[in-house]
């Protein structure tokens, strides 16, 4: 897979640089680019659709991007899409699947056409974004990042990691219905594994208070997608830190801030693969025409302090594919 898209951005730079010397797009002319993002934790993949165009030869002068950060709010996130859509941009990039679903309900209830390419979100057709994987159709492309589908995988990997593991305490979010799907992934693989799980409504305050309330031992959290779980994070690694839980989290942030491990595609490259279909779009392809991508690729990480920590044993098959990290030594978010 990763051979391949670097040829294709390769074909993506050389078409671009091409249009921008006939056409003049790299001239004076700015577009206006919407980005929608639920949350602070999201800023990554802008910061890596920021990077990714600036390597496929865009500068400010050529992109103003209308950054509208809700900060988990979800009445301020529908009064920003409103507010974008008076503007009118000439594209509009959403960061994740609620800022997706919120969009298009507006855009269809004004009869509204702008290009959208969402930076990462999961099972995009089955949310009903797109009619096809291969031919989007409709005003909408991009990243499906996979989380759902991997959801299983994930269960597997932590049981796997760390053998000692009974029960599995799930957390996702019944308002979302991405989430709702992974944990129906999960529950699949935890009775092809055999795993005992107890799944964790997020969007109820109970279900914290159950999780501080744990005997510890011999029990594993698992994490699913949720923006309202992602800015739990922190509380999150205050409990698996204090209870000595071993935890697999969706995304390498939040293996970097205290989880033991996590799998999946980071922040920053679903933005910086987002910028490929902005450029296109910029340049005159219709987002219904170009295919969804799956992830450039997933990362396994384990927090090598948090593994130490724990004081657990551990299999060393699993730990030796693992990309291990070390944020209190090297600072700073990796990518």
């Amino acid at each position: 897979m990763k051979t391949k898209w670097y040829f294709f951005f390769l074909t993506t730079v050389a078409v671009s640089a091409i249009i921008y010397a006939f056409l003049g797009v790299k001239g004076e002319e700015s577009v206006q680019v919407g980005v929608l993002m639920i949350g602070e934790n999201r800023y990554e993949k802008f910061t890596g659709l920021e990077a990714g165009l600036k390597d496929l030869g865009y500068s400010p002068k050529n992109i103003h991007f209308i950054v509208k950060n809700s900060h988990d709010d979800e009445e301020l996130m529908d009064q920003q899409i409103d507010q974008l859509l008076k503007v009118e941009p000439d594209l509009i990039v959403t960061l994740g699947g609620i800022e997706s679903l919120r969009l298009k309900e507006k855009m269809d209830k004004k009869n509204i056409e702008i290009p959208v390419v969402f930076a990462g979100l999961a099972a995009p057709k089955e949310l009903g974004l797109i009619k096809d994987y291969k031919s989007p159709g409709g005003m909408f492309t991009g990243i499906n990042n996979y989380h759902a589908s991997i959801s299983g995988k994930r269960l597997e990997m932590l049981t796997t990691l760390v053998p000692a593991i009974e029960r599995v305490h799930v957390i996702y979010d019944s308002k979302i219905v991405v989430s709702k799907l992974s944990l129906e992934e999960t529950r699949k693989a935890a009775g092809e594994l055999g795993v005992d799980i107890s799944p964790c409504d997020a969007s109820s305050k109970e279900c914290l208070k159950t999780l501080w309330a744990l005997d510890a031992e011999k029990e594993g959290i698992l994490i699913l997608s949720s923006f309202r779980i992602e800015s739990l994070t922190d509380e999150i690694v205050r409990l698996t830190t204090e209870k000595k839980i071993p935890a697999m989290g969706l995304y390498d942030f939040e293996a970097e801030k205290g989880l033991l491990a996590s799998y999946g595609s980071s922040f920053y490259s679903q933005g910086y693969q987002a910028s490929r279909f902005v450029s296109l779009i910029l340049q005159g392809n219709k987002p219904g025409d170009l295919p969804v991508e799956l992830p450039d690729g997933i990362r396994f990480v384990v927090n090598q302090q948090t593994k130490d920590s724990l004081g657990l044993t551990y299999n060393q098959d699993l730990l030796h594919i693992a990309d291990l990290i070390h944020p209190e030594v090297q600072g700073g978010r990796q990518r």
